[in-house]
């Protein structure tokens, strides 16, 4: 049998000796004692009697007890719909309740209502101190038994309120707040994965000794790039539920996403999902929540413990924050969405090419929007519709945060008949005229259809020739026009690792790249967010072979801490001036 995390008490000569409707009833000190005992090892207690609500209340209060029980339910009904109630409002499994009562007929009705609850005389009571189902936790503080009475006054607000949930749920001031400190509150993520089951959608359970659970995290997070792991703390204006959720997601697929049954049904589940991007979500088992639906009632802050902290986010939360860069920012991104309207500018593969922010696309932007520079790319399919979109041209954001890692991939190709540079990416072609390659070797390379005919191909070869493999001149030329265009606006550089990582031709791309960008952000007074301060040793690396271009959790971390602050400031100072 599972352990118990809930006892159903009926009352007349169970809790008490005697019954309550006939005139006499007779404290019970063990059964009374047994309540706190419970509740110290985050066991929770109801009620189900058939009596009179106000005067059992009564005695109870008497008793000094009944601030011990949640959703009790008394009444002269039927017992079976009264457990249902029960069942219903903790939403808990009833596999894990215990119902007391000194009926056969009682016990029986529960059980035709609940097949696995388990059920028992008052003859268990004195064994259930030392009974293994009844250890629980330690919770000296009653932090459970707290909980469910949030949970409590929820329900009656909810029971008492006119309209649909969903009235009740935008009313209850729903808020949640994103952390990433893992290792901090690792035994509280620990038992959630572990226990958790009606809204753990992925199940992938840890060993249960802690050091051993935390490397098969450190496993996990590493096999995928780029990761990102965090876990949700949630509160409304009933309360505070502590930490609730946590995910660990890598490239767009989770390893890890659950969350506590105690914010059931307040739509969390379904708006983190929206919010992290909708990653694929193996679901596996059963559980009680699909992650479809729209919801518009939750607020996202930065932490929902502190108060005091959370006006940075009233003025941050429409900030228009332009991420422009490839896996730096994939893998910082969940941090920036938690706290702003984060518009993202990374690389797109499309056709069997992969288009990055590069420099040179904003550059060429002007040329490629004239008639000659349209019908160049109208002649291929390879380019997608929003190559040219970008919210450096429109201007349509309010921080503008750039970084030019992806710029050591750039390959130049030059148009013959319009003379404009662009870059272009594809593994099988990198740093080769098209020339060189057949369309029937592409296909063979590729193993499927390349996603462009022969003809398109054919252009592709007789239009372009290779130019170079990223030129630091062109590329000199080009971050002039981007800060030209930038200029005036809330702008953030990030300085490139060039001192650690396996590859020292990058290293040594990355130092000519800071080499032009760092004074001329500084001319034109453009924030410097160096990642020199963070990565001090291979350590610091997603690998210990990394060719110095990706990073640990803890540096992304740092980096989007610090780009943030810039960002609060940014925003407080406006709200100010307005």
């Amino acid at each position: 049998m599972e352990p118990v995390r809930l006892v159903i008490w009926d009352l007349d000569e169970t809790f008490w000796n005697g019954t309550l409707s006939e005139g006499g009833i007779q404290p019970v000190a063990r059964n009374m004692a047994l309540l706190k005992t419970l509740s110290e090892r985050g066991i929770v207690n109801s009620i189900c009697s058939k009596n009179n609500f106000a005067d059992a209340e009564r005695e109870l209060k008497k008793m000094g007890v009944w601030e011990y029980f949640i959703f009790p339910q008394i009444a002269f009904a039927p017992k079976g719909p009264m457990i249902r109630e029960i069942v219903e409002a903790t939403n808990l499994r009833p596999e894990t309740m215990m119902f007391i009562d000194d009926n056969p007929m009682n016990l029986n009705e529960a059980l035709f209502f609940y097949e696995g609850m388990q059920v028992a005389d008052p003859s268990i009571i004195e064994t259930i101190p030392e009974d293994d189902r009844f250890q629980g936790k330690p919770d000296t503080g009653m932090e459970r038994l707290a909980r469910y009475k949030v949970l409590e006054e929820k329900h009656k607000d909810r029971t008492g309120m006119q309209g649909d949930n969903i009235d009740f749920l935008r009313q209850s001031d729903i808020r949640i707040s994103f952390h990433y400190d893992i290792e901090k509150e690792f035994d509280r993520i620990h038992e959630l994965v572990n226990r958790t089951n009606q809204l753990n959608f992925t199940k992938n359970r840890w060993p249960e000794n802690r050091e051993a659970a935390w490397d098969v995290f450190q496993k996990e997070f590493s096999e995928r790039f780029p990761a990102t792991s965090g876990y949700i703390k949630v509160s409304d204006k009933y309360g505070n539920y502590g930490i609730c959720g946590f995910f660990l997601i890598g490239e767009r697929r989770a390893t890890h996403f659950l969350f506590s049954c105690r914010i059931m049904s307040m739509g969390v589940e379904q708006f983190c999902w929206n919010h992290l991007m909708r990653p694929h979500v193996h679901v596996v088992g059963d559980v009680i929540s699909s992650l479809d639906g729209d919801v518009n009632w939750i607020t996202i802050v930065d932490d929902v413990d502190d108060d005091s902290n959370n006006f940075i986010h009233d003025y941050a939360k429409n900030l228009k924050v332009c991420l422009r860069g490839a896996c730096d920012f994939t893998s910082m991104e969940h941090y920036f969405r938690a706290r702003y309207n984060v518009l993202g500018e990374f690389p797109l593969a499309y056709k069997s090419w992969a288009f990055s922010p590069w420099v040179r696309t904003i550059a060429a932007t002007d040329a490629l929007q004239t008639p000659q520079g349209r019908e160049l790319l109208s002649r291929t399919s390879i380019f997608p519709d929003n190559y040219l979109d970008s919210a450096v041209i429109s201007g349509d954001a309010d921080i503008y945060v750039l970084s030019f890692s992806v710029e050591y991939a750039a390959h130049l190709y030059r148009s013959r008949s319009t003379g404009v540079t662009v870059s272009l990416c594809n593994d099988f072609l990198a740093g080769r005229d098209f020339s060189e390659t057949s369309y029937e070797t592409l296909v063979r390379n590729f193993g499927r259809d390349p996603g462009f005919s022969e003809s398109e191909w054919e252009f592709m070869q007789q239009e372009f020739e290779f130019f170079a493999h990223h030129d630091i001149g062109m590329f000199m030329a080009d971050v002039c026009k981007l800060f030209e265009k930038l200029k005036g606006k809330k702008v953030i550089i990030l300085v490139l690792n060039e001192r650690v990582g396996s590859d020292d031709w990058i290293k040594s791309v990355y130092g000519n790249i800071n080499r032009i960008v760092v004074p001329l952000s500084k001319i034109y007074g453009f924030d410097l967010v160096d990642y020199g301060k963070y990565v001090q040793s291979v350590e610091d690396l997603a690998s210990l072979d990394d060719h110095g271009v990706h990073f640990s959790r803890e540096v992304y971390l740092k980096m989007a801490t610090e780009i943030m602050n810039i960002c609060d400031r940014y925003a407080i100072e406006n709200e100010k001036a307005d």
